[in-house]
């Protein structure tokens, strides 16, 4: 399965491309917003630029390259500037899953729903079937926006384990993916 021939994917204003080192600066940048520290789950606790050039060059590069993981950037379709980040991970046959999160100054306009739109697709044209998504039930707004894009509640909060590698309980999604966006 090849996600990264599928990128980039164009959603309205919103396009899902690879990350670039030029985006080292403000994806470090959003990671210390508080929301996306509380609700992000992301493996390190902290980024700098250093840190996001380094996993750019190697382990995003290498699970784009066999498959596993595709780190990507969300960015405003004409000025191509970063506005977060949205991953396919856990990837096993086909299914996978999506986490997101959006840097503060991208927050409001419907950024999220349409990168979710936009990775539907780019799942579908990579071969995969079903994307989970997971999310606390204390944030509210990635509950309204999953469900937005077309995914379902499976089950109530279960307790699992992060991308940031913490026991977390969470909310579990499943969309299809065939037939791309509602």
């Amino acid at each position: 399965m090849k996600i990264a021939a599928a990128i980039p994917c164009v959603e309205d204003d919103v396009r899902i491309r690879m990350l670039q080192h030029g985006d080292a600066r403000a994806f470090a940048t959003g990671t210390e917003d508080e929301d996306v520290r509380l609700y992000g789950h992301l493996p390190l606790s902290d980024y700098t630029p250093a840190i996001v050039e380094e996993q750019i060059d190697g382990v995003i590069a290498d699970g784009l390259e066999d498959g596993s993981l595709a780190v990507l950037a969300i960015a405003d379709r004409s000025s191509d500037d970063f506005l977060g980040s949205i991953v396919l991970f856990d990837v096993r046959g086909e299914r996978a899953e999506v986490g997101f999160w959006l840097a503060p100054w991208a927050r409001g306009r419907g950024v999220a729903r349409k990168s979710l739109a936009a990775i539907v697709r780019v799942a579908a044209e990579a071969g995969l079937s079903v994307l989970d998504a997971r999310t606390v039930p204390e944030n509210e707004a990635s509950r309204r926006v999953l469900e937005a894009a077309g995914f379902e509640r499976r089950c109530d909060a279960r307790t699992g384990t992060s991308p940031s590698g913490a026991a977390v309980t969470a909310l579990a999604f499943e969309r299809s993916v065939v037939g791309g966006p509602p």
